[in-house]
Protein backbone atom coordinates (compact mmCIF):
# COMPACT_ATOMS: atom_id res chain seq x y z
CA UNK A 1 0.00 0.00 0.00
CA UNK A 2 1.42 3.80 -0.42
CA UNK A 3 2.35 5.82 2.65
CA UNK A 4 -1.08 7.91 2.70
CA UNK A 5 -2.76 4.47 2.90
CA UNK A 6 -0.91 2.96 5.91
CA UNK A 7 -1.07 6.87 7.47
CA UNK A 8 -4.89 6.20 7.64
CA UNK A 9 -4.26 2.27 8.77
CA UNK A 10 -2.32 4.16 11.96
CA UNK A 11 -5.56 6.19 12.29
CA UNK A 12 -7.80 3.09 12.31
CA UNK A 13 -5.71 1.79 14.89
CA UNK A 14 -6.11 4.32 16.75
CA UNK A 15 -10.02 4.42 16.58
CA UNK A 16 -9.90 0.75 17.61
CA UNK A 17 -7.87 1.44 20.66
CA UNK A 18 -10.13 3.98 21.73
CA UNK A 19 -13.56 2.22 21.13
CA UNK A 20 -11.95 -0.35 23.36
CA UNK A 21 -11.62 2.19 25.96
CA UNK A 22 -15.04 3.47 25.65
CA UNK A 23 -16.74 -0.16 25.68
CA UNK A 24 -15.14 -1.46 28.57
CA UNK A 25 -13.38 1.55 30.94
CA UNK A 26 -15.12 2.00 33.99
CA UNK A 27 -14.18 5.73 34.71
CA UNK A 28 -17.03 8.24 32.42
CA UNK A 29 -14.19 10.91 31.36
CA UNK A 30 -11.95 8.25 29.80
CA UNK A 31 -14.63 6.70 28.10
CA UNK A 32 -15.36 10.54 26.96
CA UNK A 33 -12.59 11.32 25.66
CA UNK A 34 -11.56 8.33 23.92
CA UNK A 35 -15.24 8.49 22.53
CA UNK A 36 -14.07 11.93 21.18
CA UNK A 37 -10.37 11.01 20.22
CA UNK A 38 -11.77 8.30 17.71
CA UNK A 39 -14.44 10.69 16.00
CA UNK A 40 -11.58 13.51 15.52
CA UNK A 41 -9.54 10.32 14.07
CA UNK A 42 -12.42 9.41 11.74
CA UNK A 43 -13.33 13.28 10.63
CA UNK A 44 -9.41 14.10 9.65
CA UNK A 45 -9.72 10.65 7.34
CA UNK A 46 -12.93 12.09 5.66
CA UNK A 47 -11.64 15.31 5.51
CA UNK A 48 -8.33 14.76 3.85
CA UNK A 49 -10.66 12.09 1.20
CA UNK A 50 -8.81 13.14 -2.34
CA UNK A 51 -5.62 12.40 -0.69
CA UNK A 52 -6.15 8.80 -0.52
CA UNK A 53 -5.26 6.90 -3.35
CA UNK A 54 -7.92 5.56 -5.86
CA UNK A 55 -7.70 2.15 -5.47
CA UNK A 56 -8.40 2.13 -1.48
CA UNK A 57 -10.38 5.30 -1.39
CA UNK A 58 -13.81 3.79 -1.38
CA UNK A 59 -13.12 1.02 0.68
CA UNK A 60 -11.09 3.42 3.25
CA UNK A 61 -13.77 5.98 3.12
CA UNK A 62 -16.80 3.52 3.70
CA UNK A 63 -15.19 1.76 6.50
CA UNK A 64 -14.53 5.42 8.26
CA UNK A 65 -18.19 5.95 8.39
CA UNK A 66 -19.53 2.98 9.50
CA UNK A 67 -17.05 3.68 12.43
CA UNK A 68 -18.64 7.27 12.53
CA UNK A 69 -22.05 5.90 12.71
CA UNK A 70 -21.98 3.87 15.55
CA UNK A 71 -20.02 5.84 17.52
CA UNK A 72 -22.17 8.65 17.91
CA UNK A 73 -24.62 6.28 18.65
CA UNK A 74 -22.96 6.24 21.82
CA UNK A 75 -21.48 9.73 22.05
CA UNK A 76 -24.33 10.90 23.85
CA UNK A 77 -24.60 8.57 26.60
CA UNK A 78 -20.83 9.07 27.57
CA UNK A 79 -21.19 12.82 27.97
CA UNK A 80 -18.44 15.04 29.61
CA UNK A 81 -17.30 14.91 33.09
CA UNK A 82 -16.46 18.53 34.19
CA UNK A 83 -13.55 19.40 36.43
CA UNK A 84 -14.02 21.31 39.72
CA UNK A 85 -11.15 20.28 41.93
CA UNK A 86 -7.70 19.16 41.98
CA UNK A 87 -6.48 15.72 40.59
CA UNK A 88 -5.90 13.22 42.39
CA UNK A 89 -3.00 12.23 41.17
CA UNK A 90 -2.93 8.27 40.07
CA UNK A 91 0.94 7.70 39.14
CA UNK A 92 2.79 6.15 41.52
CA UNK A 93 7.03 6.67 41.37
CA UNK A 94 9.20 5.23 44.03
CA UNK A 95 7.17 2.55 45.25
CA UNK A 96 6.42 -0.42 43.96
CA UNK A 97 3.01 -0.81 42.16
CA UNK A 98 -0.53 -2.96 43.54
CA UNK A 99 -3.30 -3.92 42.63
CA UNK A 100 -5.48 -2.27 39.86
CA UNK A 101 -2.21 0.18 39.47
CA UNK A 102 -0.12 -2.99 38.29
CA UNK A 103 0.02 -2.84 34.30
CA UNK A 104 1.72 -3.65 31.43
CA UNK A 105 3.87 -7.09 32.20
CA UNK A 106 1.23 -9.92 30.82
CA UNK A 107 3.96 -11.44 28.86
CA UNK A 108 5.84 -12.16 32.11
CA UNK A 109 3.29 -13.42 34.09
CA UNK A 110 2.55 -15.76 30.97
CA UNK A 111 5.94 -16.86 31.77
CA UNK A 112 5.52 -17.35 35.57
CA UNK A 113 2.10 -19.17 34.86
CA UNK A 114 3.42 -21.74 32.55
CA UNK A 115 6.35 -22.79 34.99
CA UNK A 116 4.12 -22.39 38.28
CA UNK A 117 0.54 -23.51 37.31
CA UNK A 118 0.79 -25.54 33.96
CA UNK A 119 3.10 -28.51 35.16
CA UNK A 120 4.00 -30.75 38.16
CA UNK A 121 6.95 -28.90 39.65
CA UNK A 122 7.38 -25.77 40.63
CA UNK A 123 10.48 -24.03 38.30
CA UNK A 124 13.12 -21.48 39.94
CA UNK A 125 13.77 -18.43 38.17
CA UNK A 126 15.15 -15.32 38.18
CA UNK A 127 14.01 -12.46 37.44
CA UNK A 128 16.49 -9.57 36.56
CA UNK A 129 16.89 -6.30 34.55
CA UNK A 130 17.26 -2.61 34.38
CA UNK A 131 17.08 -0.43 37.48
CA UNK A 132 13.60 0.94 38.74
CA UNK A 133 12.13 -1.45 35.75
CA UNK A 134 9.22 -2.67 38.20
CA UNK A 135 10.63 -6.12 39.13
CA UNK A 136 9.47 -5.63 42.97
CA UNK A 137 5.94 -5.07 41.46
CA UNK A 138 6.12 -8.05 39.49
CA UNK A 139 6.93 -9.91 42.65
CA UNK A 140 4.58 -8.30 45.09
CA UNK A 141 1.57 -8.83 42.67
CA UNK A 142 2.59 -12.39 41.21
CA UNK A 143 0.13 -13.92 43.61
CA UNK A 144 -3.03 -12.27 43.09
CA UNK A 145 -2.55 -12.21 38.89
CA UNK A 146 -1.67 -15.91 38.94
CA UNK A 147 -4.61 -17.06 41.42
CA UNK A 148 -5.09 -18.69 44.38
CA UNK A 149 -3.34 -21.78 43.88
CA UNK A 150 0.09 -19.94 44.71
CA UNK A 151 1.64 -18.66 47.71
CA UNK A 152 4.01 -16.21 47.67
CA UNK A 153 6.20 -14.88 50.63
CA UNK A 154 8.12 -11.65 49.25
CA UNK A 155 11.48 -11.06 51.30
CA UNK A 156 13.65 -7.81 50.57
CA UNK A 157 16.92 -9.12 50.90
CA UNK A 158 18.55 -5.50 51.36
CA UNK A 159 17.14 -5.97 54.98
CA UNK A 160 19.85 -8.64 55.24
CA UNK A 161 22.45 -6.18 53.98
CA UNK A 162 23.32 -6.11 58.05
CA UNK A 163 23.23 -9.80 58.41
CA UNK A 164 26.53 -11.08 60.58
CA UNK A 165 25.85 -14.84 59.38
CA UNK A 166 23.95 -17.47 58.03
CA UNK A 167 21.29 -17.34 60.71
CA UNK A 168 19.92 -13.74 60.21
CA UNK A 169 19.43 -14.24 56.38
CA UNK A 170 17.59 -17.67 56.82
CA UNK A 171 15.50 -16.09 59.92
CA UNK A 172 14.42 -13.12 57.33
CA UNK A 173 13.68 -15.61 55.11
CA UNK A 174 11.26 -17.93 57.58
CA UNK A 175 9.93 -15.25 59.25
CA UNK A 176 8.70 -14.06 55.97
CA UNK A 177 7.38 -17.88 55.03
CA UNK A 178 6.07 -18.08 58.71
CA UNK A 179 3.75 -15.04 57.82
CA UNK A 180 2.66 -15.68 54.17
CA UNK A 181 1.59 -19.93 55.39
CA UNK A 182 -0.16 -18.65 58.89
CA UNK A 183 2.49 -21.08 60.70
CA UNK A 184 4.78 -21.18 63.70
CA UNK A 185 8.17 -19.70 62.90
CA UNK A 186 11.04 -21.44 63.69
CA UNK A 187 12.98 -20.72 67.28
CA UNK A 188 15.38 -18.15 66.81
CA UNK A 189 17.24 -20.31 69.27
CA UNK A 190 17.11 -23.06 67.04
CA UNK A 191 17.89 -20.86 64.22
CA UNK A 192 21.68 -19.73 65.97
CA UNK A 193 22.41 -23.10 67.04
CA UNK A 194 21.99 -24.95 63.98
CA UNK A 195 20.26 -22.38 61.09
CA UNK A 196 20.40 -25.00 57.89
CA UNK A 197 19.27 -27.66 59.25
CA UNK A 198 16.75 -26.07 61.40
CA UNK A 199 15.17 -24.06 58.46
CA UNK A 200 15.04 -27.35 56.40
CA UNK A 201 13.40 -28.93 59.06
CA UNK A 202 10.83 -25.36 58.82
CA UNK A 203 10.91 -25.60 55.09
CA UNK A 204 9.70 -29.06 55.35
CA UNK A 205 7.11 -28.48 57.57
CA UNK A 206 6.04 -25.03 55.71
CA UNK A 207 5.44 -27.45 52.58
CA UNK A 208 3.56 -30.07 54.28
CA UNK A 209 1.42 -26.83 55.36
CA UNK A 210 0.15 -26.66 51.83
CA UNK A 211 -2.94 -27.61 50.41
CA UNK A 212 -3.45 -30.01 47.55
CA UNK A 213 -2.58 -28.26 44.39
CA UNK A 214 -1.01 -25.35 46.00
CA UNK A 215 2.45 -24.32 45.67
CA UNK A 216 5.12 -21.86 47.91
CA UNK A 217 7.37 -19.76 45.79
CA UNK A 218 9.57 -17.54 48.16
CA UNK A 219 10.56 -14.35 46.18
CA UNK A 220 14.12 -13.19 47.24
CA UNK A 221 14.42 -9.50 46.22
CA UNK A 222 18.17 -7.71 45.64
CA UNK A 223 19.50 -10.87 44.82
CA UNK A 224 22.79 -9.91 44.31
CA UNK A 225 23.22 -8.65 48.24
CA UNK A 226 24.07 -12.36 48.53
CA UNK A 227 27.30 -11.98 46.44
CA UNK A 228 27.99 -8.95 48.69
CA UNK A 229 27.37 -11.22 52.03
CA UNK A 230 29.67 -14.12 50.39
CA UNK A 231 32.29 -11.39 49.39
CA UNK A 232 32.06 -9.63 52.53
CA UNK A 233 32.94 -13.37 54.66
CA UNK A 234 29.29 -12.91 56.41
CA UNK A 235 27.92 -16.05 54.50
CA UNK A 236 29.76 -19.10 53.09
CA UNK A 237 30.22 -19.66 49.27
CA UNK A 238 28.65 -22.95 50.15
CA UNK A 239 25.31 -20.98 50.92
CA UNK A 240 24.93 -21.46 47.41
CA UNK A 241 24.83 -24.88 46.80
CA UNK A 242 23.29 -25.21 49.89
CA UNK A 243 20.25 -23.03 48.02
CA UNK A 244 20.57 -25.31 45.17
CA UNK A 245 19.59 -28.39 47.37
CA UNK A 246 16.73 -26.57 48.36
CA UNK A 247 15.52 -25.01 45.54
CA UNK A 248 15.41 -29.35 43.80
CA UNK A 249 13.72 -30.75 47.54
CA UNK A 250 10.22 -30.23 46.76
CA UNK A 251 8.05 -29.96 43.53
CA UNK A 252 5.87 -27.95 45.90
CA UNK A 253 8.49 -25.03 46.32
CA UNK A 254 10.34 -23.00 44.51
CA UNK A 255 12.37 -19.84 43.82
CA UNK A 256 11.91 -16.38 42.34
CA UNK A 257 15.28 -14.29 42.61
CA UNK A 258 14.98 -10.95 41.03
CA UNK A 259 18.10 -8.30 40.67
CA UNK A 260 20.13 -6.19 38.19
CA UNK A 261 22.16 -8.60 36.90
CA UNK A 262 22.06 -11.46 33.86
CA UNK A 263 23.10 -14.86 34.89
CA UNK A 264 25.66 -14.36 32.99
CA UNK A 265 27.28 -11.32 34.97
CA UNK A 266 27.61 -13.45 38.14
CA UNK A 267 30.48 -15.57 36.89
CA UNK A 268 31.86 -16.62 40.47
CA UNK A 269 32.37 -20.08 40.79
CA UNK A 270 29.82 -20.62 43.68
CA UNK A 271 27.08 -19.11 41.27
CA UNK A 272 27.39 -21.15 38.37
CA UNK A 273 26.34 -24.69 39.51
CA UNK A 274 23.36 -22.74 41.05
CA UNK A 275 21.57 -21.22 38.21
CA UNK A 276 21.81 -24.28 35.89
CA UNK A 277 19.05 -25.12 37.64
CA UNK A 278 16.75 -22.01 37.36
CA UNK A 279 15.42 -20.25 34.55
CA UNK A 280 16.01 -16.69 33.59
CA UNK A 281 13.54 -13.74 32.96
CA UNK A 282 13.87 -10.35 31.32
CA UNK A 283 12.48 -7.28 32.67
CA UNK A 284 12.16 -4.82 29.76
CA UNK A 285 11.40 -1.61 29.00
CA UNK A 286 7.29 -1.63 28.44
CA UNK A 287 6.44 -1.47 24.51
CA UNK A 288 5.06 2.08 22.89
CA UNK A 289 1.84 0.56 22.80
CA UNK A 290 1.97 -0.06 26.85
CA UNK A 291 2.79 3.66 27.28
CA UNK A 292 -0.08 4.23 25.32
CA UNK A 293 -2.44 2.64 27.39
CA UNK A 294 -1.05 3.00 30.85
CA UNK A 295 -0.85 7.15 31.00
CA UNK A 296 -4.20 7.88 29.84
CA UNK A 297 -5.67 4.80 31.87
CA UNK A 298 -3.94 4.95 35.25
CA UNK A 299 -6.85 3.99 37.28
CA UNK A 300 -10.02 4.98 38.76
CA UNK A 301 -12.10 7.83 37.29
CA UNK A 302 -9.17 10.11 35.67
CA UNK A 303 -10.05 12.90 34.19
CA UNK A 304 -7.10 14.26 31.88
CA UNK A 305 -6.24 12.74 28.61
CA UNK A 306 -3.35 12.71 26.05
CA UNK A 307 -2.60 14.06 22.60
CA UNK A 308 -1.46 11.26 20.75
CA UNK A 309 1.88 12.89 19.91
CA UNK A 310 2.12 13.98 23.71
CA UNK A 311 2.43 9.82 23.94
CA UNK A 312 4.53 9.23 21.28
CA UNK A 313 6.92 12.58 22.84
CA UNK A 314 6.64 10.67 26.32
CA UNK A 315 8.26 6.94 24.96
CA UNK A 316 10.88 8.86 22.74
CA UNK A 317 12.32 10.44 25.71
CA UNK A 318 12.05 7.50 28.38
CA UNK A 319 12.13 4.37 25.86
CA UNK A 320 8.91 3.06 27.99
CA UNK A 321 11.22 3.06 31.40
CA UNK A 322 8.34 2.43 33.41
CA UNK A 323 9.49 4.57 36.25
CA UNK A 324 10.25 7.89 34.03
CA UNK A 325 7.39 6.73 32.32
CA UNK A 326 5.41 7.36 35.81
CA UNK A 327 7.80 10.43 36.85
CA UNK A 328 6.00 12.00 33.94
CA UNK A 329 2.59 11.24 34.14
CA UNK A 330 3.08 12.58 38.02
CA UNK A 331 4.83 15.60 37.48
CA UNK A 332 2.25 16.48 34.53
CA UNK A 333 -0.72 16.10 37.09
CA UNK A 334 0.75 18.43 39.45
CA UNK A 335 1.60 21.09 36.53
CA UNK A 336 -2.35 20.74 35.92
CA UNK A 337 -3.65 21.22 38.87
CA UNK A 338 -0.95 23.75 39.71
CA UNK A 339 -2.38 25.98 36.69
CA UNK A 340 -6.03 25.31 36.91
CA UNK A 341 -6.49 25.55 40.44
CA UNK A 342 -3.26 27.58 41.62
CA UNK A 343 -3.04 30.52 38.99
CA UNK A 344 -6.77 30.21 37.60
CA UNK A 345 -5.49 29.61 34.23
CA UNK A 346 -8.27 28.37 31.28
CA UNK A 347 -7.02 25.47 29.69
CA UNK A 348 -7.71 22.04 28.17
CA UNK A 349 -8.14 18.72 30.18
CA UNK A 350 -5.29 17.34 27.70
CA UNK A 351 -2.13 17.03 28.01
CA UNK A 352 0.11 18.18 24.71
CA UNK A 353 3.13 18.25 23.46
CA UNK A 354 3.58 21.24 24.88
CA UNK A 355 2.78 20.10 28.18
CA UNK A 356 5.51 17.48 27.99
CA UNK A 357 8.10 19.69 27.17
CA UNK A 358 7.90 22.13 30.04
CA UNK A 359 7.87 19.12 32.60
CA UNK A 360 11.07 17.93 31.34
CA UNK A 361 13.40 21.23 30.73
CA UNK A 362 12.29 21.96 34.54
CA UNK A 363 14.77 20.78 37.40
CA UNK A 364 12.19 19.47 39.34
CA UNK A 365 11.74 16.37 36.77
CA UNK A 366 15.54 15.42 37.30
CA UNK A 367 15.55 16.06 40.76
CA UNK A 368 13.24 13.63 41.63
CA UNK A 369 14.03 11.73 38.87
CA UNK A 370 17.42 11.48 40.73
CA UNK A 371 17.08 8.17 42.33
CA UNK A 372 16.62 6.53 38.68
CA UNK A 373 19.76 8.84 36.86
CA UNK A 374 22.19 8.55 40.24
CA UNK A 375 20.86 4.82 39.97
CA UNK A 376 22.44 4.13 36.37
CA UNK A 377 25.42 5.88 37.03
CA UNK A 378 26.69 4.76 39.89
CA UNK A 379 25.77 1.11 38.76
CA UNK A 380 28.27 2.31 35.42
CA UNK A 381 31.21 2.69 37.74
CA UNK A 382 30.98 -1.41 38.61
CA UNK A 383 32.31 -4.29 36.89
CA UNK A 384 34.08 -3.23 33.46
CA UNK A 385 36.11 0.52 33.19
CA UNK A 386 35.71 2.50 30.80
CA UNK A 387 31.59 2.97 31.58
CA UNK A 388 31.45 6.47 32.97
CA UNK A 389 34.15 7.72 29.53
CA UNK A 390 32.01 6.23 27.22
CA UNK A 391 28.51 7.69 28.64
CA UNK A 392 30.18 11.38 28.95
CA UNK A 393 31.59 10.91 25.18
CA UNK A 394 28.11 9.62 23.79
CA UNK A 395 25.73 12.17 25.96
CA UNK A 396 26.23 15.17 23.83
CA UNK A 397 24.85 13.11 20.93
CA UNK A 398 21.56 12.57 21.08
CA UNK A 399 21.21 10.30 17.09
CA UNK A 400 24.77 8.66 18.51
CA UNK A 401 28.60 8.23 17.48
CA UNK A 402 29.58 5.31 15.36
CA UNK A 403 31.50 2.97 17.39
CA UNK A 404 34.74 3.88 16.08
CA UNK A 405 34.36 7.78 17.06
CA UNK A 406 32.63 6.45 20.30
CA UNK A 407 36.03 5.04 21.31
CA UNK A 408 38.01 7.89 19.94
CA UNK A 409 36.23 10.58 21.70
CA UNK A 410 36.27 8.55 25.23
CA UNK A 411 39.97 7.64 25.05
CA UNK A 412 39.79 4.56 26.19
CA UNK A 413 41.74 1.64 25.13
CA UNK A 414 40.52 -0.57 22.51
CA UNK A 415 40.77 -4.13 24.72
CA UNK A 416 38.75 -2.28 27.51
CA UNK A 417 36.48 -0.50 25.08
CA UNK A 418 35.57 -3.36 22.93
CA UNK A 419 35.68 -6.39 25.49
CA UNK A 420 33.73 -5.12 28.63
CA UNK A 421 33.01 -1.29 29.08
CA UNK A 422 30.60 -1.00 26.12
CA UNK A 423 29.56 -4.33 26.38
CA UNK A 424 28.72 -4.29 29.44
CA UNK A 425 26.37 -0.83 28.69
CA UNK A 426 24.45 -3.33 26.49
CA UNK A 427 23.62 -5.86 28.77
CA UNK A 428 22.56 -3.43 31.49
CA UNK A 429 20.26 -1.51 28.96
CA UNK A 430 21.89 1.38 28.92
CA UNK A 431 23.01 1.79 25.78
CA UNK A 432 22.11 0.13 22.44
CA UNK A 433 24.26 -0.34 19.26
CA UNK A 434 22.79 -0.67 15.95
CA UNK A 435 24.50 -1.41 12.78
CA UNK A 436 27.57 0.46 14.17
CA UNK A 437 26.29 3.50 16.05
CA UNK A 438 25.93 3.70 19.42
CA UNK A 439 23.27 6.11 21.33
CA UNK A 440 21.92 6.01 24.87
CA UNK A 441 18.98 4.24 25.55
CA UNK A 442 16.98 6.55 27.39
CA UNK A 443 16.73 10.07 26.52
CA UNK A 444 16.10 12.26 29.75
CA UNK A 445 18.90 9.96 31.02
CA UNK A 446 21.20 11.31 28.07
CA UNK A 447 20.06 14.98 28.99
CA UNK A 448 20.84 14.59 32.92
CA UNK A 449 24.15 13.44 31.69
CA UNK A 450 25.08 16.00 30.18
CA UNK A 451 24.10 18.56 32.70
CA UNK A 452 24.69 16.94 35.89
CA UNK A 453 27.02 13.53 35.88
CA UNK A 454 30.22 14.22 37.01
Amino acid sequence: MRPQTWEVIRRFYHVISDTKTVYFSTSRSARAFASNRALGELQHILEHEADLPEAERGLVIKIAKTWQAALLEITAEVGEAAITQPVQNPYVIGDPVEGDLFVGRDDIMRQLQELWLMGNHLQSVVIYGHRRMGKTSILKNVAQVLGSGLRVSYVNLLKSAGADNLSDVLLAISDQVAATLAIPPPRDADMTNSPARSFERFLRRATNSLADGEGLIIALDEFEKIEELIEAGKLEASFMAYLRGLVQDSPKVGFAFAGLHTLQEMSADYFQPFFASVIPIKVDFFKQTTVQTLLPNPGGDFPLDYDYEALDLIYALTAGQPYLTQLLGFQLVRRYNDQVFEQRQKREAKFSVADVQAVVERPEFFAQGKPYFAGVWAQASHDAPGQHALLKALAPHAKGLTVNDLQLNAGIDQTTFAAAALATLENHDVVRVYEGTARIIVEVFRRWVVHQAT
